[in-house]
Formats: C-alpha cells, structure tokens, sequence
C-alpha cells in the first residue's frame, strides 16, 4: 500500500492546466459513409453531460428494435473486438488509412465471418467477455460493407446505435458532428435552449464556497434571454472573505425529429464586450474524461437534474475544452454587463444578457475553508490516520473541499467495526487507499478471505475487495460512505433453470442457468461440453447465463449421455464445479 510510502513526503501540487488545440482534419471535406442505412437521428449528442462523463459518441435511433444493419463507414480492417455485460456491449473497432478510428457499440451480432473472429478470441480465452486488439491487417472491410447488426447489449437501456469516431494515433474521440458528412444528414434547425444560470463565490482555485450560490430562471425575451426581468443583479449576499465570483449557465439542446435532451457544442462568456471564458467540445481524452464532474455543478445534477456548465474550472481540472478560461471575477470589478452565448454543431444559438451590479459597501461573510483541520482539499495529498483506520488520496481524487467527516460505530456483525469517512454522494475522481485493522482473529485463519465492504444507506453490502497484510485489509475504494472488514469463504451457487439431471436436451436450442454469489462477486464462470469448452453468455438483463445450441457447440454433443461441467470462480478464490448428465 502507498500509504506507508508517502506518510513523510512532501510535494507541491501544481495546476494541471488546459490546453485545448484544434485537431488538424479535413472535416468539411472528409467524405464518410453513414453508419445505417436508415434516417440518422439521434438520441444522444457527442459531449452531452451524462453519469461521471461526456458523452463521446452519437446515440443514433435505430426505429425502436434491434437488428437494423451497419455498415463500415470507410475501407479499413477491423482491429477490436469487444463482448461485455457493461458498457458498450457488443462492440466492434476499424481502423482506417485516413487516421481515423470508428466504433459501433451495442450491437446484437455480427454477420458470420467477424462472428467467427469474435468467437475464435473468445475461445482462446475460455471467456464469454473479451475486450482483445486484432492482429494487425487481419481482416479488411470495405467502405459500405455491412459489419454488424445493431441491438441493446451491453450498459444500454434501449435499442440504439452507440456511434464513435476516433483519432487513431491518440485515440481521442472526436465529434462526429463536427464533420460535415454526418452534420448534412441529422437535421437540426432548433436552437439550444436556456433554463437559468446560478452564481457563486469561489476560491482563487476554483472551488465553490458552501451556501454562496444563487440560482436563477431565464426568460426568453422577443431576441434574447434574460433573468431578473432584465434588471441588474446585486450578488453582495454571496460575497465571502477571500473569495471570487464565478458563473454558470443551466442550457441544453435538443436535435429536429427527436425529443432527446442533447449537450452544447460551443459557448462564450463575455463581460462588457471582452470574451472572458470559452468552451467548446471538439474532442474528447479518455483518460479525463470523469473530470466532468469538476466542470458541470455536480450536486445540481445529480439532485435537480439541471445540466449546468461551470464557466469556471479548478486547478485540478484538466478537460482540453477551454480555448479560454478567465471566468473568475473579483467583487471589486465584476459589475458589468454580461452576455453568454451558446451554439450547437449546425450553428443554431442562443443568447443571454444580464448585468450585475454589486453593492461593494457590503461586508463579507467569512469563508468556511480558511478555517484549519475542516476540510481536505483535492490539489493536495491527503491522509487521515487513526489506530484502526487510515486514508491515503493523492491530488486530483475528488473534485472539491471534503468537509472532514468521521464517524466509528462498533458492530458484532462484521470483523470491524464501521468507519464512516465521508459521505457516499460525493463524487470522486480515482481510486484512494484505505486500511482497517483486524480484530484479534482465530489461529489458522483463512485471512486471504477478508475483504472490505461498503455499507450502503439502506444496509446492503457492497463489496470493494482488498488483502490482508501484517494485521490490516488494505483496498481501494472509488467512493466515500461506511466500510466494514467482512470475510468471503462461500462460492457461487449454480441453479439450472430450464434442464435438470438426466434431461433429454435433443430439441433444446439453449441451455440456461443462474449463478448468484452472495457478497464478493462473480469472477468468471465458463462451461465444458463432454471436456470441450463452449461459450456462455451472460444476459445480464435477463439475469441468467445462457449456452446455445448452435454450430458450434452441437458437434460436441455424442448421441446419448453427455456431461455438461459448469464452473464459476468470485473475487475471493471461492470455486463452485457442478456436472450434470444430459442425453441428446
């Protein structure tokens, strides 16, 4: 663990900075083949803000059902394949000689020959799930070639396309909007739309002060918004020691022929006729792309489901969709007129103008973060240690000041009494190390057993993982609330669903079951047809895990007795075999 490590050292933390470039291609003149065949609209916009990210691709209708076709949108060969329970699904990755990248994601099937390629990994791995890189040039597709079928697998909760297109060299997904191709085909006349914006005190560094913020709604005038019924806005209530002004804007856009709420492409904050801040979501970087957290109000989102941008950033903030950012007024020169102007990828816009004018004869409240030993701060390294427990974050792991929060409750029910550190609805960023102390524990032990478990608001258990090292259970965590040390010596329990011992099986197309686990989780799980590994699918949606009788399995099967072994294995080593004896 890290924590040992750094208790003594000593670092200086610097911003991580903004710097957004424009990417170099030919999007007016790169012609690409639309993915589907069928009128492009769209569900979901590339940057649209959801759960713990942008949006980095379009979600395009597919009529309401599954297994409308696809097809390569360029020549290229296929170098990824992807099957998950989560995420994207079924997906399926070609790269292309123009240096580009596109992906489809949750997809029902591929036609016969990449179906082979998907299996043929699969069963170099024994796994249902495989996320594998091809080899190079292994197999070409050309431009309009159909590719997959579309479907709902995967983190989806509706029929639909998921549709990316890629940098390939840096792997950045770019706004497919952005090239003219797609942009002539999803027709959008409708403008962005403008709810309201809110106002905050904020530190030097970005972080917004607790109870200094105002929300207020817009009105769409005869040309532009406006709040206050046009009236000038005196912020003097929110002025805090120490503290800035900073600016929001509650504003989302929708597409023609759908009624999806979408995310803004490009925004500008300007004060008395000086651009002061600017976002624009051209592309996206995987690695910081949870940063979203830090750049829209997190908690209005989350509790009030207002999309509201930040015109602000903190210094460990690192998005690349900033060619400007100077959105933090002082009080003393923040009076002023402002305009805020929102723009979609067909250039259809809005605009809001208010002016603010503060009453600088008002005395500031004082700021709760200069108090000492209340709040962690996320540019900092952070440890808490008591005898039992101890934390270890580095900077950048959450997004704004953690109020110090720790609570102990002794339990008989766990190997560890209950350590609350934080609360479980703030967002953080990466992964942190935490450590419990055992309990004095029996001779001979099974320690590789124990783990750590969160306790969830309504008493579940959710299980981290962790191992045991000289007296403690060390794991890493990506979420605060109440942890426990709870030990995982039982294995997963295997129930066929629709065959029992000894069933005739001849007329069956699938064999079905359900394997459940009762705290750390399933690992992996496969099954054998008389020795011979054959694929199992987990449907997640359905909850059961699924072996079909297909070309590939069935001539495996012998006429008469056959043995079908199923194993499954959680995340703390438990094993469960079960063998049944069906006739075919």
């Amino acid at each position: 663990m890290k924590l040992l490590l750094l208790l003594f050292i000593s670092l200086s933390f610097t911003s991580f900075g903004q710097h957004y470039k424009a990417k170099e291609i030919d999007f007016e003149n790169t012609v690409l083949a639309p993915p589907l065949s069928i009128p492009l609209i769209l569900a979901g916009n590339f940057g649209e803000m959801r759960a713990n990210h942008f949006h980095s691709g379009l979600d395009i209708k597919t009529q309401g059902v599954e297994g409308q076709a696809i097809y390569a949108i360029e020549d290229g060969y296929i170098s990824r394949v992807r099957n998950s329970e989560w995420g994207y699904g079924k997906a399926l990755y070609i790269d292309h000689p123009n240096g580009l990248t596109s992906l489809y994601a949750h997809l029902s099937r591929f036609p016969p020959a990449i179906e082979a390629l998907l299996y043929a990994q699969q069963k170099r791995l024994e796994s249902d799930a495989v996320d594998e890189n091809v080899l190079v040039d292994s197999f070409f597709v050309k431009k309009g070639q159909l590719i997959a079928y579309s479907g709902n697998s995967g983190s989806s909760y509706a029929p639909h396309l998921h549709f990316e297109i890629r940098e390939t060299a840096t792997e950045h997904a770019l706004n497919p909007l952005l090239f003219n191709c797609y942009r002539s085909k999803i027709k959008d006349t409708t403008p962005p739309n403008m709810m309201g914006i809110k106002l905050y005190a904020i530190t030097e560094k970005g972080y917004m002060i607790p109870g200094k913020s105002i929300y207020y709604s817009c009105t769409k005038g005869k040309d532009n918004y406006e709040i206050n019924n046009g009236e000038p806005i005196d912020i003097s209530n929110l002025m805090a020691e120490n503290s800035l002004l900073g600016i929001g804007f509650h504003t989302t856009d929708r597409l023609d022929a759908a009624g999806n709420i979408c995310g803004i492409h490009h925004s500008t904050l300007s004060k008395d006729g000086e651009k002061k801040h600017e976002q624009k979501i051209d592309y996206l970087i995987f690695d910081h792309n949870r940063f979203m957290n830090s750049h829209q109000d997190y908690f209005e989102f989350k509790q009030n489901k207002k999309n509201i941008h930040k015109n602000f950033t903190t210094v460990i903030n690192p998005l690349e969709i900033y060619p400007l950012n100077d959105g933090k007024f002082d009080w003393k020169t923040c009076a002023g007129k402002y305009e805020f102007k929102a723009v979609d990828a067909h250039g259809n816009s809005i605009t809001l103008l208010f002016t603010i004018r503060p009453n600088l004869s008002a005395s500031p409240t004082k700021n709760p973060f200069d108090q000492p030993n209340s709040y962690l701060f996320p540019d900092s390294i952070n440890t808490y240690l008591k005898d039992e427990f101890q934390v270890l974050m580095e900077p950048g792991c959450f997004y704004e000041p953690l109020q110090l929060i720790y609570r102990t409750d002794s339990s008989s029910a766990y190997f560890s009494d209950i350590f609350q550190f934080g609360e479980e609805n703030i967002p953080v960023q990466s992964k942190f190390d935490i450590r419990i102390k055992t309990h004095q524990l029996p001779a001979n032990f099974p320690v590789y057993k124990l783990g750590i478990a969160s306790l969830s608001e309504r008493g579940g258990l959710n299980f981290i993982g962790g191992n045991y090292i000289d007296g403690w259970v060390e794991c890493q965590p990506r979420k605060f609330g109440s942890y426990v040390i709870v030990v995982d010596s039982v294995a997963p329990q295997i129930t066929p669903l629709d065959f029992t011992e000894g069933k005739t099986i001849t007329k069956y197309s699938t064999l079905e079951l359900s394997i459940t686990d009762n705290l750390a989780g399933i690992k992996s799980y496969k099954a054998y047809l008389n020795g011979e590994w054959v694929l199992m699918n987990y449907n997640r949606k359905k909850g059961r895990y699924i072996i079909p009788l297909n070309t590939q399995s069935k001539p495996l099967l012998t006429v008469g007795k056959n043995e079908l072994r199923i194993t499954s294995e959680d995340y703390k080593g438990n094993e469960s075999v079960a063998i049944y004896s069906l006739v075919y």
